[in-house]
């Protein structure tokens, strides 16, 4: 077959094993030279289609590329012709540093690697694949069938050894082992996310009374097409709302794409919506296509809605409409069936009235509306996640449980948590990094002070000026304004549910002065 050296020989048995593949080799690839000892698979052209998307090809092809590793190349190309005869694309190598990199790049399923490369050995190789392509299943191949070289090899990672000379029916089955492990591989992780996600939602919606009004009108929603607007503050859950309308839905089985359309600007974020054309503005050498376009078919989340700009507001009721949209640069319409879940931290009516966000997509988002209440309003929910975020994060840094005091288990729901579940769990986090809840003790306990104080107050006690040294007025009158100052941009920011950029035009002051007011009175601790 195709691994002996004798070339008529090989060349036979390839042809005599051409009827031997097996049921999943169903798609034929072609090969070409792409340098000095490197074999690139090539796609044929394949028409567009909006049920076969691009990033379904890409995937598609991720699990269909095998790296072969062979210092012998006239190996290398029966290997290759082998591999293409089975449906797969084949990428080759004829060195081991060359393996190394095709596997960071191109993340193969599976890698047949020969023992005996020059320079670095197979066994190097190996250790190296697994550091960059941990995914990646590897098979090595030799023709010295030693114990100890197969034992070594399996230890270090391969799945399997190829003993030299093989056939394709051989050939074949070891490849589909492989691939139908991967199979398997991707059905284990997809119930463990199920499994974790389950878990999530039942953190979310199982231990208050509110979020359990939520669940409710998740549950009627989710069978649905229609678009849902999601209202709360920032950190109290709003993504994990609409992954549970996600995952109980008719769509749960397609992609679920998130938009920040807070983090671009808008040339930016119009791109990444809706795609380009080739030539659109600089730089745009190839087209790309948009969330939507990726999105055919599944659901898209808007998040921070309310911070997208009028023209790109018109266009997403456009899509809302008529289901289609152009490309930036392009001429022609794209239809698309997407699900549209927005959230946002704004009162949306407010911007409407304010002329700040169309009435008319206002009315098309706000089919049916859900408020995630804040956690100030849910702290029942509060020790479940205390101990959830515990376990999480003793796990993530490989620490113990640190064990909480009481103190701070009655600060915990003393305190209004203006940064709600996200602030919860960055607080958790520092306990189990720091190991200790003193100094989260501490600075819990200063936030609790200055929550419950409704004005300006005397400074602390190791803050005020020495009695044997004079009243100093001006120290007082400082620390005074401070408070002040503390307290009206708090209360401002949480009247904007810390958007700061809402916050820095209300107090009329500029954005990198509140940024700064923010650091100095400690709101940001």
């Amino acid at each position: 077959m195709c691994c002996s050296r004798q070339g008529e020989t090989s060349e036979r048995r390839l042809k005599s094993c051409g009827s031997a593949t097996r049921p999943f080799c169903t798609k034929s690839r072609s090969a070409a030279w792409t340098g000095e000892g490197a074999i690139s698979g090539q796609e044929a052209p394949m028409p567009r289609q909006n049920a076969l998307r691009e990033e379904e090809i890409r995937m598609e092809m991720e699990r269909d590329r095998i790296l072969i590793a062979d210092g012998d190349k006239s190996l290398l190309l029966y290997l290759r012709d082998a591999v293409g005869r089975l449906g797969y694309q084949a990428f080759c190598a004829d060195t081991g540093d060359k393996a190394v990199q095709l596997a960071k790049t191109l993340k193969p399923a599976v890698v047949l690697l020969d023992l005996n490369l020059p320079g670095k050995d197979g066994l190097e190789t190996l250790q190296e694949i697994k550091r960059t392509a941990p995914d990646s299943y590897v098979v090595m191949m030799s023709g010295n069938s030693l114990a100890r070289a197969v034992v070594t090899s399996l230890k270090l990672g391969a799945m399997d050894f190829l003993h030299k000379p093989f056939d394709q029916e051989e050939l074949a089955a070891t490849i589909g082992k492989q691939m139908d492990r991967r199979v398997l591989q991707g059905e284990a992780r997809a119930l463990r996310e199920r499994i974790q996600r389950k878990e999530e939602f039942r953190r979310l919606f199982q231990n208050s009374e509110k979020m359990k009004q939520v669940q409710a009108v998740v549950e009627q929603v989710a069978d649905t097409d229609i678009t849902v607007l999601i209202q709360g503050e920032s950190g109290t859950g709003k993504e994990l709302v609409a992954k549970a309308i996600c995952s109980l839905s008719v769509r749960r089985d397609q992609p679920f794409l998130k938009v920040n359309c807070a983090a671009l600007p808008e040339p930016l974020l119009e791109s990444e919506m809706f795609g380009y054309e080739k030539g659109a503005f600089t730089g745009a050498d190839s087209r790309k296509p948009g969330k939507f376009e990726q999105a055919d078919g599944g659901t898209i989340f808007l998040d921070e809605i309310s911070e997208m700009a009028p023209p790109l507001q018109a266009k997403l009721l456009q899509v809302l409409q008529d289901k289609q949209f152009c490309h930036l640069g392009g001429k022609e319409d794209i239809q698309v069936d997407v699900r549209v879940i927005a959230a946002t931290n704004q009162d949306l009516g407010k911007a409407v009235a304010e002329g700040r966000f169309r009435e008319d997509l206002f009315y098309r988002l706000n089919v049916v509306n859900i408020r995630v209440p804040p956690l100030r309003e849910r702290k029942e929910e509060i020790p479940v996640l205390v101990e959830y975020f515990l376990s999480r994060y003793a796990q993530e840094f490989k620490r113990k449980v640190p064990r909480l005091s009481q103190g701070l288990l009655e600060l915990f729901q003393r305190y209004d948590w203006p940064g709600n579940v996200r602030e919860l769990e960055n607080i958790i986090k520092k306990v189990v990094i720091l190991g200790s809840d003193a100094p989260v003790l501490q600075e819990l306990k200063n936030k609790c002070g200055r929550q419950d104080q409704s004005g300006p107050q005397p400074a602390p006690e190791g803050q005020r000026p020495n009695s044997s040294e004079g009243l100093d007025l001006k120290a007082y009158i400082r620390e005074a304004i401070r408070r002040a100052e503390r307290e009206v941009i708090s209360r401002v920011l949480q009247r904007t549910c810390w958007n700061r950029k809402k916050a820095a035009e209300l107090l009329q002051i500029s954005y990198k002065a509140l940024l700064y007011k923010i650091k100095e009175t400690g709101l940001g601790a």
